[in-house]
């Protein structure tokens, strides 16, 4: 690993351990800090990608067919900036327009329009934030970068720390509200079809086990 890369994993290593110190995300993000040790991004994106193919299993379980989620590779191309946000969506929308043509009669309950409808939603809502993370780790990597010498230190790494911590801390609890909200909304669109909504507590499972996963997988990108 290169030198600059080591020095930048800490950098970031310190920066995820202290935007959640003392809080009820420290456990989650120590092992995610850890995992990103310990495993390599391809060891990491498989996890990702096994969640992510366990959620449209459970939900295909209970007749409900999903418009497919991003891969990890697609998910590591927009935090590189290889695809725009703009590119991710216009890519999720085809897919799900496909996928509704795929559906058949007996997946097309309003319950299950429903549930297609706002697991859009979701998926738009992770590239929004992806693309967020892609810019953190320009602007972290650009101010690095231009420390002099003599500032290239852990003074200097936690003074980089402090100053993105806020928009770090921020833009977690923004996706964390929003992903609610959606759920807030997919429960009540079902309870009023008398729709079973065990299904919200299948997605907000996997949502969190994905988040865990993707807080280490960042910060593997950053050995490559």
């Amino acid at each position: 690993m290169k030198r600059w890369k080591k020095i930048l994993l800490s950098i970031l290593c310190v920066f995820v351990l202290l935007v959640t110190a003392f809080t009820i995300w420290q456990f989650d993000n120590i092992c995610a800090v850890i995992k990103a040790f310990t495993s390599t991004s391809e060891e990491i994106a498989q996890e990702m990608n096994d969640t992510k193919k366990k959620l449209e299993e459970d939900l295909k379980k209970q007749n409900v067919e999903v418009v497919s989620d991003f891969t990890a590779e697609d998910e590591k191309r927009i935090i590189k900036g290889e695809m725009t946000v703009e590119q991710a969506l216009e890519d999720l929308n085809e897919r799900y327009e496909e996928s509704k043509k795929e559906t058949t009669d007996a997946n097309n309950s309003p319950a299950n329009r429903l549930i297609g409808e706002k697991t859009v939603e979701l998926y738009s809502l992770k590239a929004y934030y992806l693309g967020q993370l892609g810019q953190m780790e320009k602007t972290v990597k650009k101010e690095y970068a231009a420390l002099p010498a003599e500032k290239k230190n852990l003074l200097g790494k936690k003074d980089i720390v402090n100053r993105h911590m806020s928009t770090a801390l921020g833009l977690m609890n923004q996706c964390d509200a929003k992903v609610e909200e959606i759920l807030a909304e997919l429960k009540t669109g079902l309870e009023n079809l008398n729709a079973d909504t065990s299904i919200i507590k299948t997605i907000r499972k996997a949502y969190d086990t994905e988040k865990n996963l993707k807080k280490a997988y960042y910060l593997s990108l950053l050995e490559e």
